[in-house]
């Protein structure tokens, strides 16, 4: 009696064995079709008999994760994990989760103990380069990407990513490239279009990134992003109605389009109607929109609200768009301050006095550079109006050089690398740089790089260009700091701005880094005071010329009148004559700056 029994309950733990396999296959299946709300039913019916199931817990972690709900997701993901360590897919997949939820750092980790498991896992590779990117580690993210590349050179997602980690890395031409090898293949896809007419503008071929975005159009009519992109061009060259056309077609096909927003707000001076005003308002209290959106549509309004003179509420948008930013970023002043310190240490006197005699003869480089919002773009507009003189614009050209020679950290960072460099290395760097500079201006016997941060390359300058001039741009360090904190930059690098006691300290490192320059630098910098300039234009800027070795030029001072490309946050300003209302901005937002007050020295 006792035997039958047994063989009674083996055979239905069995049978239920059976179903909860089957409903696990169907679920699976359903869920690779797409139909996620009948997947997820049957994963939790698995769950409901065997509430450790790996798979189900897997597998419901990754709708939880489409569905956007990462929290979920890690969790249900994690406890998968639990129950298999080694399971390399679930390792993976926990690290797009945690990507996706803004925690690019663990997401590595994750990634990388996946792929300590299984090498071959190009996906997950590819997702880790992206982490590495958000992190700042453009290094690495391009080693990773590349690797990826390599493994997978048919996947059409581990080459977009390659293309978009090349463009934002700085190799713009490689960018160009890997999207034109794309479309070779897939000629029909619209945002590739748009990706390649992104890079396309980056390198300066406005009118074939003009192209490129009106074939992304010709294919998707109604792909909003297009013609955002097509609006920023326009923007870039001064063309205003082509812009605003081209940005309120974007927000007639997605009045959501947030960017689009934010780009039209800051084409020019009360650029929006009272209707626009109200829908970017009406935006914000939807509960549909992502902080990223939010984040730029606070910025619009702040725009907005400053342009009508009603500077509280521009801050209270200011303040509120930022906080939006700096949460969104895992960063550390801290990680700055150690990087300033890695390269003041290397860059001593002795190290420049090994070096002395290395670099290259050419005084075609115009370096502008200080903190942004300096007046950087004005001295680049008043010297690309000199008939000997191409404006370059904000180059990464100098950084791309270093990078394929020293190993960057923080983005910027190269002591590490540097310290065992060889005469090779600084004369590869000087050839690569050069020929970008040719390849971008020409004829030109001078071609300015306006790359603000390239404050922190003086030593590399020094070595590699003794006879190249170097610009510094500076101004009331209160206004050059409001300045900032109320515009949006990209979506990568300047993460100090976003805080006003972070914004301070960086201004404290950048004063410092300047400091020493000027006492071991060998190369002489000329000091450009954006308030000299709009007191004392013509004097200034005569002394501007000398310094960049070149004759006087009257269009100099008609610098508004110089049609010509700007890509830069000022690109309104600098098509104005001088003019000083900007000066003294700061006070308006004394209250509200005391953080930053606080903390800037003097």
């Amino acid at each position: 009696m006792l035997q039958v029994e047994f063989s009674k309950m083996m055979r239905a733990i069995m049978n239920e064995s059976d179903n909860t396999e089957q409903a696990l296959q169907q679920a699976v299946q359903l869920h690779g079709a797409g139909k996620l709300r009948q997947a997820e039913q049957l994963y939790r019916q698995v769950l409901s008999q065997d509430p450790a199931q790996p798979d189900a817990l897997h597998y419901l972690g990754v709708i939880a994760m489409q569905a956007g709900n990462f929290d979920a997701a890690t969790e249900l993901i994690t406890q998968a994990l639990q129950q298999q360590p080694q399971n390399h897919f679930a390792m993976a997949n926990l690290g797009n989760a945690l990507l996706q939820a803004g925690n690019p750092a663990e997401a590595i980790d994750r990634y990388r103990a996946a792929l300590t498991i299984e090498p071959s896992m190009f996906d997950a590779r590819r997702n880790l380069a992206s982490a590495l990117l958000a992190q700042n580690e453009a290094h690495e993210a391009l080693l990773e990407i590349k690797q990826a590349a390599e493994m997978a050179p048919q996947s059409l997602e581990v080459q977009v990513t390659l293309g978009n980690i090349l463009q934002e890395t700085g190799h713009v031409d490689e960018a160009i490239a890997c999207f034109e090898g794309i479309l070779r293949v897939r000629s029909d896809l619209a945002p590739i279009h748009v990706s390649l007419g992104s890079s396309l503008r980056k390198a300066g071929l406005r009118d074939d990134a003009i192209a490129s975005f009106e074939k992304a159009i010709a294919l998707a009519p109604d792909y909003a992003e297009a013609h955002h992109k097509l609006g920023t061009v326009y923007r870039d060259l001064g063309n205003k109605e082509k812009a605003a056309t081209a940005l309120r077609k974007a927000l007639s096909i997605d009045s959501g389009h947030a960017k689009a927003w934010f780009s039209l707000a800051n084409l020019s001076k009360n650029s929006l109607s009272e209707d626009e005003v109200a829908s970017i308002t009406a935006l914000l209290d939807s509960t549909d929109l992502d902080d990223d959106q939010r984040t730029h549509l606070e910025s619009a309004l702040g725009k907005i609200c400053e342009d009508r003179e009603e500077h509280a509420k521009a801050m209270q948008h200011y303040l509120a768009s930022n906080k939006l930013r700096r949460t969104s970023l895992v960063c550390s002043i801290d990680d700055d301050r150690q990087a300033f310190e890695n390269l003041k240490a290397v860059f001593d006197a002795e190290f420049f006095e090994r070096w002395s005699g290395v670099g290259s003869e050419s005084s075609a480089p115009i370096f502008i550079v200080g903190m942004p919002r300096s007046g950087t773009s004005l001295a680049e507009q008043v010297l690309a109006s000199h008939a000997q003189v191409h404006g370059g614009g904000e180059l990464m050209a100098l950084l791309r050089a270093a990078s394929s020679r020293f190993t960057l950290a923080e983005g910027f960072d190269y002591s590490a690398s540097i310290a065992a460099a060889s005469a090779e290395d600084f004369e590869h760097i000087a050839e690569d740089y050069l020929k970008a500079l040719a390849d971008l201006g020409g004829d030109a016997p001078h071609v300015t790089d306006k790359l603000p941060t390239n404050f922190l390359n003086i030593g590399l300058i020094s070595i590699v260009f003794p006879k190249a001039t170097v610009i510094h741009c500076s101004r009331d360090p209160r206004d050059t700091c409001f300045s900032i904190f109320k515009h949006l930059f990209g979506a990568s690098g300047h993460n100090y701005a976003y805080d006003l006691e972070e914004l301070g300290a960086y201004y404290n490192l950048y004063s410092d880094m300047m400091a020493h320059w000027r006492a071991v630098a060998p190369i002489s910098l000329h000091e450009l005071r954006y308030e000299e300039m709009i007191r004392n234009q013509e004097e200034t800027t005569k002394a501007l010329l000398e310094a960049c070795g070149l004759p006087w030029d009257p269009a100099c001072l008609e610098f508004h009148n110089t049609a010509r490309p700007v890509a830069t946050i000022s690109a309104d300003q600098v098509r104005r004559p001088i003019y000083s209302s900007s000066i003294g901005l700061w006070q308006q937002h004394e209250d509200a700056l005391a953080p930053l007050l606080r903390v800037l020295k003097g």
